[in-house]
Protein backbone atom coordinates (compact mmCIF):
# COMPACT_ATOMS: atom_id res chain seq x y z
CA UNK A 1 0.00 0.00 0.00
CA UNK A 2 1.00 3.73 -0.45
CA UNK A 3 -0.05 6.46 1.79
CA UNK A 4 -0.16 10.10 0.45
CA UNK A 5 -1.25 12.33 2.84
CA UNK A 6 -0.93 16.43 3.58
CA UNK A 7 2.45 17.74 4.85
CA UNK A 8 0.85 20.60 6.56
CA UNK A 9 -2.35 23.01 6.89
CA UNK A 10 -1.79 24.31 3.90
CA UNK A 11 -2.39 21.12 1.89
CA UNK A 12 -5.86 20.86 3.46
CA UNK A 13 -8.81 20.91 1.23
CA UNK A 14 -12.28 22.31 2.98
CA UNK A 15 -13.74 18.82 3.71
CA UNK A 16 -10.40 17.61 4.93
CA UNK A 17 -10.34 20.51 7.43
CA UNK A 18 -13.63 20.63 8.28
CA UNK A 19 -12.58 16.68 9.81
CA UNK A 20 -9.60 17.67 11.39
CA UNK A 21 -11.01 20.24 13.19
CA UNK A 22 -14.37 17.89 14.29
CA UNK A 23 -11.83 15.97 15.55
CA UNK A 24 -9.58 18.22 17.59
CA UNK A 25 -13.17 19.52 19.12
CA UNK A 26 -14.18 15.71 20.08
CA UNK A 27 -10.66 14.35 21.52
CA UNK A 28 -8.07 17.50 22.03
CA UNK A 29 -9.19 17.19 25.85
CA UNK A 30 -8.45 13.20 26.04
CA UNK A 31 -5.50 11.96 27.95
CA UNK A 32 -4.37 10.15 24.74
CA UNK A 33 -6.35 13.23 22.34
CA UNK A 34 -3.58 13.72 19.94
CA UNK A 35 -2.76 9.77 19.32
CA UNK A 36 -6.71 9.55 18.52
CA UNK A 37 -6.85 12.74 16.22
CA UNK A 38 -3.48 11.65 14.39
CA UNK A 39 -4.98 8.41 13.68
CA UNK A 40 -8.35 8.86 12.71
CA UNK A 41 -7.13 11.59 10.45
CA UNK A 42 -4.37 9.71 8.94
CA UNK A 43 -6.78 6.82 8.07
CA UNK A 44 -8.84 9.66 6.56
CA UNK A 45 -6.42 11.00 4.86
CA UNK A 46 -5.82 7.32 3.18
CA UNK A 47 -8.92 6.59 2.56
CA UNK A 48 -8.80 3.38 4.54
CA UNK A 49 -10.90 2.27 7.48
CA UNK A 50 -9.93 -0.40 10.37
CA UNK A 51 -12.78 -3.79 9.85
CA UNK A 52 -11.21 -4.78 13.46
CA UNK A 53 -7.83 -6.53 15.15
CA UNK A 54 -6.37 -9.67 13.98
CA UNK A 55 -3.14 -11.46 15.74
CA UNK A 56 -1.69 -10.64 12.68
CA UNK A 57 -2.21 -6.94 12.61
CA UNK A 58 -5.39 -4.33 12.07
CA UNK A 59 -7.05 -5.53 8.86
CA UNK A 60 -8.24 -2.41 6.98
CA UNK A 61 -9.97 -1.80 3.89
CA UNK A 62 -9.50 0.96 1.30
CA UNK A 63 -12.48 3.00 0.80
CA UNK A 64 -12.83 3.07 -3.30
CA UNK A 65 -11.50 -0.04 -3.90
CA UNK A 66 -12.43 -2.07 -1.14
CA UNK A 67 -8.94 -3.86 -0.87
CA UNK A 68 -8.02 -5.69 1.91
CA UNK A 69 -4.73 -5.42 3.80
CA UNK A 70 -2.76 -5.57 7.51
CA UNK A 71 -1.42 -3.22 8.78
CA UNK A 72 1.68 -4.01 11.42
CA UNK A 73 0.76 -1.53 14.84
CA UNK A 74 4.59 -1.31 15.07
CA UNK A 75 4.85 0.85 11.40
CA UNK A 76 1.98 3.06 13.26
CA UNK A 77 4.33 5.23 15.10
CA UNK A 78 6.06 6.22 12.19
CA UNK A 79 3.10 6.94 9.91
CA UNK A 80 1.77 8.96 12.13
CA UNK A 81 4.75 11.15 12.27
CA UNK A 82 3.41 12.43 8.92
CA UNK A 83 0.41 14.06 10.74
CA UNK A 84 2.06 15.42 13.80
CA UNK A 85 1.74 19.02 12.11
CA UNK A 86 -1.90 18.64 13.50
CA UNK A 87 -1.23 19.52 16.85
CA UNK A 88 0.61 22.89 15.64
CA UNK A 89 -2.75 24.77 15.01
CA UNK A 90 -1.03 27.72 16.14
CA UNK A 91 0.88 27.37 12.23
CA UNK A 92 -2.27 27.32 10.75
CA UNK A 93 -2.47 28.71 7.55
CA UNK A 94 -6.11 28.09 6.43
CA UNK A 95 -10.02 28.52 7.99
CA UNK A 96 -13.92 27.18 6.87
CA UNK A 97 -13.98 29.46 3.73
CA UNK A 98 -18.08 30.18 4.67
CA UNK A 99 -20.20 28.97 7.34
CA UNK A 100 -23.70 28.67 6.28
CA UNK A 101 -24.27 31.43 4.20
CA UNK A 102 -21.74 33.37 5.37
CA UNK A 103 -18.24 34.11 3.52
CA UNK A 104 -15.14 34.28 6.04
CA UNK A 105 -13.09 37.53 6.07
CA UNK A 106 -9.23 37.14 4.79
CA UNK A 107 -7.15 35.05 6.92
CA UNK A 108 -4.81 37.27 7.75
CA UNK A 109 -7.53 39.89 8.99
CA UNK A 110 -6.05 42.15 6.61
CA UNK A 111 -9.16 43.27 5.05
CA UNK A 112 -11.04 43.51 8.72
CA UNK A 113 -12.13 46.75 10.17
CA UNK A 114 -9.84 47.54 13.39
CA UNK A 115 -13.23 47.96 15.56
CA UNK A 116 -13.09 44.55 14.13
CA UNK A 117 -10.75 43.24 15.36
CA UNK A 118 -10.92 44.65 18.44
CA UNK A 119 -14.10 43.09 19.09
CA UNK A 120 -13.27 39.79 18.22
CA UNK A 121 -9.98 40.16 20.29
CA UNK A 122 -12.24 40.59 23.48
CA UNK A 123 -14.35 38.36 22.56
CA UNK A 124 -10.98 35.85 22.34
CA UNK A 125 -9.59 36.76 25.61
CA UNK A 126 -13.51 36.32 27.14
CA UNK A 127 -13.29 32.51 26.10
CA UNK A 128 -9.86 31.86 27.36
CA UNK A 129 -11.19 33.04 30.57
CA UNK A 130 -14.62 31.56 30.80
CA UNK A 131 -15.11 28.64 28.04
CA UNK A 132 -18.37 30.42 27.41
CA UNK A 133 -19.07 29.03 24.51
CA UNK A 134 -20.90 32.66 23.87
CA UNK A 135 -18.03 34.15 23.48
CA UNK A 136 -16.84 31.79 20.49
CA UNK A 137 -20.27 32.19 18.71
CA UNK A 138 -19.47 36.23 18.91
CA UNK A 139 -16.01 35.50 17.37
CA UNK A 140 -17.35 33.56 14.50
CA UNK A 141 -19.97 36.41 13.86
CA UNK A 142 -17.17 38.34 13.70
CA UNK A 143 -14.92 36.30 10.89
CA UNK A 144 -17.64 35.44 9.12
CA UNK A 145 -19.10 38.82 8.81
CA UNK A 146 -22.59 38.45 9.90
CA UNK A 147 -24.47 41.07 10.17
CA UNK A 148 -25.62 42.51 13.91
CA UNK A 149 -29.49 42.06 13.41
CA UNK A 150 -29.16 38.65 11.86
CA UNK A 151 -30.06 36.24 14.74
CA UNK A 152 -30.64 32.97 12.76
CA UNK A 153 -26.81 32.33 12.19
CA UNK A 154 -26.06 28.97 13.69
CA UNK A 155 -22.37 27.80 13.57
CA UNK A 156 -21.55 23.52 13.95
CA UNK A 157 -18.84 22.46 16.23
CA UNK A 158 -16.44 22.82 14.44
CA UNK A 159 -16.53 26.28 12.90
CA UNK A 160 -16.80 27.65 16.46
CA UNK A 161 -13.21 25.59 17.13
CA UNK A 162 -11.99 26.42 13.89
CA UNK A 163 -12.94 30.48 14.61
CA UNK A 164 -10.65 30.36 17.71
CA UNK A 165 -7.99 28.50 16.38
CA UNK A 166 -7.90 30.95 13.07
CA UNK A 167 -7.49 33.86 15.23
CA UNK A 168 -4.83 32.14 17.57
CA UNK A 169 -3.25 31.39 14.94
CA UNK A 170 -3.17 34.55 13.17
CA UNK A 171 -2.39 36.14 16.35
CA UNK A 172 1.14 34.60 16.14
CA UNK A 173 1.27 35.64 12.80
CA UNK A 174 0.64 39.68 13.75
CA UNK A 175 2.89 38.94 16.65
CA UNK A 176 6.01 38.69 13.98
CA UNK A 177 4.73 41.23 11.88
CA UNK A 178 4.77 44.17 14.62
CA UNK A 179 6.76 43.23 17.40
CA UNK A 180 7.05 46.23 19.23
CA UNK A 181 2.97 46.57 20.00
CA UNK A 182 2.43 42.80 20.12
CA UNK A 183 4.78 41.82 22.81
CA UNK A 184 4.65 38.17 24.23
CA UNK A 185 2.99 38.38 27.57
CA UNK A 186 4.90 38.22 30.17
CA UNK A 187 4.78 36.15 33.46
CA UNK A 188 4.10 38.81 35.91
CA UNK A 189 1.71 40.38 33.88
CA UNK A 190 -1.92 40.85 35.85
CA UNK A 191 -4.44 38.98 35.11
CA UNK A 192 -6.80 39.64 31.99
CA UNK A 193 -10.04 41.28 33.37
CA UNK A 194 -13.32 42.33 30.89
CA UNK A 195 -12.36 45.83 32.63
CA UNK A 196 -9.05 45.48 31.68
CA UNK A 197 -9.81 44.33 28.17
CA UNK A 198 -11.91 47.54 27.81
CA UNK A 199 -9.15 50.01 28.92
CA UNK A 200 -6.48 48.07 26.33
CA UNK A 201 -9.12 48.96 23.63
CA UNK A 202 -10.03 52.72 24.94
CA UNK A 203 -6.10 52.89 25.13
CA UNK A 204 -5.56 52.22 21.52
CA UNK A 205 -8.20 53.77 20.16
CA UNK A 206 -6.81 57.42 21.71
CA UNK A 207 -3.40 56.20 20.69
CA UNK A 208 -5.02 56.40 16.82
CA UNK A 209 -7.26 59.16 17.41
CA UNK A 210 -4.53 61.30 19.38
CA UNK A 211 -7.52 62.23 21.14
CA UNK A 212 -9.54 63.70 18.69
CA UNK A 213 -13.26 61.81 19.27
CA UNK A 214 -14.47 62.90 15.80
CA UNK A 215 -11.61 60.34 14.64
CA UNK A 216 -12.79 57.35 15.98
CA UNK A 217 -15.72 56.06 13.79
CA UNK A 218 -12.96 56.72 10.86
CA UNK A 219 -10.85 54.39 12.80
CA UNK A 220 -12.99 51.72 13.93
CA UNK A 221 -15.37 51.12 10.64
CA UNK A 222 -12.43 52.46 7.85
CA UNK A 223 -9.44 51.56 8.93
CA UNK A 224 -8.00 48.04 8.07
CA UNK A 225 -6.67 45.91 10.87
CA UNK A 226 -3.43 46.18 9.73
CA UNK A 227 -3.04 49.50 9.21
CA UNK A 228 -3.81 50.30 12.43
CA UNK A 229 -1.86 47.70 14.40
CA UNK A 230 1.23 49.07 12.18
CA UNK A 231 0.88 52.70 13.16
CA UNK A 232 0.92 51.33 16.67
CA UNK A 233 3.66 49.36 16.68
CA UNK A 234 5.26 52.15 15.20
CA UNK A 235 4.11 54.34 18.46
CA UNK A 236 5.40 51.82 19.94
CA UNK A 237 8.88 51.60 18.62
CA UNK A 238 9.32 54.95 18.84
CA UNK A 239 8.25 55.37 22.64
CA UNK A 240 10.81 52.19 23.54
CA UNK A 241 13.19 54.56 21.54
CA UNK A 242 12.80 57.43 23.84
CA UNK A 243 12.70 55.32 26.89
CA UNK A 244 16.41 53.94 25.85
CA UNK A 245 17.81 57.46 24.97
CA UNK A 246 16.20 59.38 27.88
CA UNK A 247 15.55 56.57 30.64
CA UNK A 248 11.84 57.42 31.07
Amino acid sequence: MRFTVPKGWGELDQEQLRYVLRLLWLYNEHPDGQQRIQTAAFLHFCGTEVVRRTDQGWLCRERKSGDMFLLDPELLPSLLQSVEWIAETEKMTVCIEQAGEYKAVDFKLQELPFGSYLKAENNYQSYLQSRQESSLVKLARILYLVPDGDDAARFDSEELLGAFLWFNAVKQLLGQRFPNFLKPVGDKQEPITQESLIEAMRAQIRLLTKGDVTKQKYILEETDTWTALAELDALAKEAEEIKHKYGK
